[in-house]
């Protein structure tokens, strides 16, 4: 027992909790999820010895609702956290998850987002999804977080080659996401069991000239999950589907009751750009899909129902009352989600569950 306390004492001096003070080992993180992660839950997740992030958007054009929304969530953020505006020396511990395909990103990111996040100080800022054919928007936008003084700049892929790109522009640390995971990703795609360890590897044998970190997110729904991926090389675990339900998220009432009654979340939710494109969203490029609960929709489409004639059903039944049809995104290990809880109970729950998961190990040896 004593050599396990010893280890267990080592892992929590990590680079994690240096990078992070005020977090616990092991380290758990909620997703940046859009339209679910606020304020509210990204700082009970910090104050639980996690590390929170908000949503930050995807239209980042002058004067835009999603700019004034990050505005109000980081200010928020501050007094929720009781840290003062005038506080410039102390950073904002939490992250802001950023959305980069839209042309905003490479137009107006540095004149309109960076001048909010000088004034709130993030402690990291989450990079996802940037376009194919605008292949100079990832670099030119971690050089802006970098000038701006962003304490880590975090880079959310789905392959080997993405992780090394984002490598290579200088991101501090890499989200290896799995086609596990639950909302967008990459369409094409390994399970986080494989992605992260190869991700961890490209690392170590290209760039082991720098700390860069690898966070593994995609289908972990529970401590056990955070226990597996770091025993795969992740530093952190990062949870979406499960803080969905918390009680602080966004979520709406027919998205926590579709996941709290999901099961065999294998065969209960599907990848696909249908979930999109039935509601008239077509913005995403084809690089990436998403992962969500099967639906009378879904089920249409695999019975050959045209996408104009799903998308009518699926307005009729929104007007109607029917919330059958409505999308509920979701990732593999959604069974696993059985109880709404406060955002600070999933992750307190999740780290002791991952330490006696991690403890459970070293006592077989």
């Amino acid at each position: 027992m004593n050599i396990i306390r010893r280890r267990l004492a080592t892992m929590a001096s990590s680079r994690m909790r240096s990078w992070f003070p005020g977090t616990e080992y092991p380290l758990v993180i909620n997703a940046p999820m859009d339209g679910i992660a606020n304020s509210r839950l990204a700082t009970e997740v910090t104050k639980a010895g996690g590390l929170g992030f908000i949503q930050g958007g995807r239209d980042f054009t002058p004067a835009s609702a999603p700019l004034k929304r990050l505005e109000d969530q980081l200010t928020q953020a501050r007094e929720l956290l009781g840290i003062a505006p005038a506080a410039k020396d102390k950073p904002l511990p939490i992250g802001v998850g950023f959305i980069t395909f839209s042309a905003s990103a490479r137009q107006h990111f540095v004149d309109t987002v960076i001048p909010i996040l000088r004034r709130h100080r993030p402690a990291a800022v989450w990079l996802f999804a940037p376009a194919p054919d605008a292949p100079e928007t990832l670099p030119s936008l971690i050089a802006a977080l970098k000038s701006a003084h962003v304490p880590k700049v975090v880079v959310q892929v789905g392959s080997v080659a993405a992780a090394r790109e984002a490598a290579a522009h200088g991101a501090d640390v890499i989200v290896a996401q799995g086609v596990d995971a639950g909302g967008h990703q990459w369409a094409s795609g390994a399970g986080v069991v494989s992605l992260v360890p190869e991700v961890r590897d490209m690392l170590s044998a290209e760039f082991s000239d720098r700390e860069i970190a690898v966070w593994g997110a995609g289908g972990i729904a529970d401590g056990r999950g955070v226990a597996a991926v770091l025993a795969l090389g992740a530093e952190a675990g990062v949870l979406g589907t499960r803080y969905m339900v918390a009680t602080e998220s966004d979520a709406q009432d027919y998205e926590r009751k579709a996941l709290l009654s999901a099961t065999d979340g294998g065969r209960s939710t599907v990848k696909s750009q249908l979930h999109d494109h039935v509601r008239g969203n077509m913005g995403w490029p084809d690089l990436y899909d998403g992962r969500a609960i099967i639906t009378p929709t879904y089920k249409d489409h695999a019975a050959g129902v045209s996408l104009d004639e799903n998308a009518k059903k699926y307005e009729a039944a929104k007007k109607g009352g029917d919330l059958s049809r409505m999308v509920t995104w979701s990732g593999t290990g959604v069974g696993l989600v059985r109880e709404e809880l406060p955002a600070a109970e999933i992750t307190k729950r999740v780290r002791k569950d991952a330490l006696k998961a991690i403890q459970g190990l070293n006592a077989s040896l």
